[in-house]
């Protein structure tokens, strides 16, 4: 995975981060969806601006690709952590976010998250998990983002729920609500809501 998504990183990054605009995504455009999405599932989400947003909290972007919508998390979080297995990415990532002094942007092998034990109030992860080849991936990465979140943190993150190629680029492992919840209930999380997209995801708000 990281071979590859170093690869489509080089290749065209807005592309495959965001594809809904076609392989002449511009800047303008890149940032737009960014603000929107960030807005539509962050700001916008009454269980994390409640107990989130603008009071000082910390998050952990995880999967932040070269910071499509970390880039916005910058104002309203007094920390702000973006991870991604592409060193490309990460690398492009400094470049356009350069000079915010409470954002973190680091490489994983993704497997482990290199933060400390209850460090992050909150975790957010939007069109990655989808892209994992096989569930160990899955779990290895639930089982981190519960040790890095302090005691009532809470994970929002979205899977993929529809049967797809797996050596496709986007293909990734598909749950049920069943299969996952075997997963969740496993880590030690606490599911306090889930919310059906189409026939393909659900998001899944997960409290340590």
């Amino acid at each position: 995975m990281k071979k590859l998504w170093d690869k489509l990183a080089k290749s065209n990054s807005k592309y495959y981060i965001n594809s809904d605009y076609g392989r002449e995504i511009t800047e303008e455009q890149f940032m737009e969806s960014g603000l929107k999405d960030y807005k539509g599932l962050i700001w916008d989400d009454i269980r994390l601006m409640n107990r989130f947003v603008c009071n000082g909290s910390s998050i952990l972007d995880l999967g932040c690709g070269i910071g499509r919508i970390t880039q916005f998390m910058v104002d309203d979080f007094e920390k702000v952590v973006g991870i991604d297995i592409s060193g490309e990415m990460i690398k492009q990532a400094k470049k356009r976010l350069k000079g915010y002094k409470n954002l973190e942007l680091i490489e994983t092998d993704g497997w482990t998250i290199p933060l400390k034990d209850n460090s992050i109030d909150l975790v957010f992860s939007y069109l990655v998990f989808q892209h994992f080849k096989n569930r160990k991936m899955v779990e290895a990465n639930f089982k981190e983002v519960y040790r890095v979140l302090k005691p009532k943190g809470m994970f929002k993150v979205r899977i993929r729920t529809d049967n797809v190629d797996k050596d496709r680029w986007w293909g990734g492992v598909e749950y049920t609500e069943q299969s996952i919840g075997k997963l969740i209930k496993k880590v030690g999380f606490d599911l306090q809501k889930t919310e059906a997209v189409g026939d393909y995801g659900i998001w899944l708000w997960l409290e340590k």
